[in-house]
C-alpha cells in the first residue's frame, strides 16, 4: 500500500476538504501541504516505531485514543486536534523538528505557518486513526508487528515512488542540521517514548 491510498479515495477527499474549510484555504494548497506533511509524519512515525519499545508504545496508544473510531467524524477529530491534543502529538512525533516541517510546508505552499502548523494537527490523529484502520483490516487486530510493518511499507514505498523527496525529509527531521537524522531519531524518539499522547 502506498501513502496514496493510505489517505486516498473519500477520505483523502474529507480531510482536504476539511483542512480548506477550516483554515481557509484552497483545495490546492491544502492538497500540496498534505503532500509534504503526511510522508515527513510517517517518516518520523517510522523512526519512532524502529526499537521494540517504540514500536509498542505506539501500537499502545493506537489501540487506545487512536483505534480507528475517530475516521467517522472527521470534523470532532480536528477540533479536538486543534484544540490542543494536536500539538501535544507533534512534539512527541516531530519533536525539536516541528519548526522545520511547518516552516517548509509554509515556503512551499504559500500558506502562514500558523496554517502549517494547523495541518500538521489535524494529520497527527487522521494518521494514526487511519493506521488503526489499516492495522484491523490487514492484521485482524492492532498489534505491534503490523503497525511496524505498516510504517515500514509506506516508507518503504514512498522512497521508491518519489526517492528525490528522500533529502528534503531527511533535512526537515535533522534538528540540528548536521546532515546526519540518526541522533536526532533517537531524541525525537526518546521524547516520543516518554510522553507519548497522555
Amino acid at each position: 500500500m502506498d501513502l496514496q491510498q493510505l489517505l486516498g479515495g473519500e477520505l483523502g477527499e474529507q480531510v482536504t476538504g476539511l483542512i480548506s474549510n477550516q483554515l481557509g484555504i484552497d483545495q490546492n494548497q491544502a492538497q500540496s501541504a498534505i503532500g509534504l506533511a503526511l510522508p515527513t509524519l510517517l517518516n518520523a512515525l517510522n523512526k519512532n516505531a524502529s526499537t521494540d519499545d517504540g514500536a509498542a508504545a505506539l501500537t499502545n496508544a493506537i489501540a487506545g485514543k487512536h483505534n480507528g473510531a475517530g475516521l467517522a467524524d472527521l470534523a470532532g477529530l480536528a477540533q479536538s486536534a486543534l484544540g490542543g491534543d494536536g500539538s501535544s502529538m507533534l512534539k512527541h512525533i516531530l519533536g525539536g523538528a516541528e519548526s522545520n516541517v511547518t516552516n517548509a510546508i509554509s515556503q512551499n505552499t504559500g500558506i502562514g505557518g500558523g496554517q502549517a502548523s494547523q495541518i500538521l494537527q489535524i494529520l497527527g490523529p487522521v494518521l494514526l486513526n487511519a493506521l488503526g484502520n489499516q492495522s484491523q483490516a490487514t492484521a485482524g487486530g492492532i498489534n505491534v508487528s503490523s503497525i511496524a510493518s505498516l510504517l515500514s511499507n509506506f516508507v518503504g514505498n514512498h522512497q521508491q515512488q518519489a526517492p528525490q523527496h528522500q533529502n528534503i525529509i531527511s533535512s526537515l527531521l535533522d534538528q540540528n542540521n548536521d546532515g546526519n537524522i540518526a541522533d536526532d531519531a533517537l531524541k525525537i524518539g526518546a521524547g516520543f517514548l516518554k510522553n507519548l499522547f497522555k
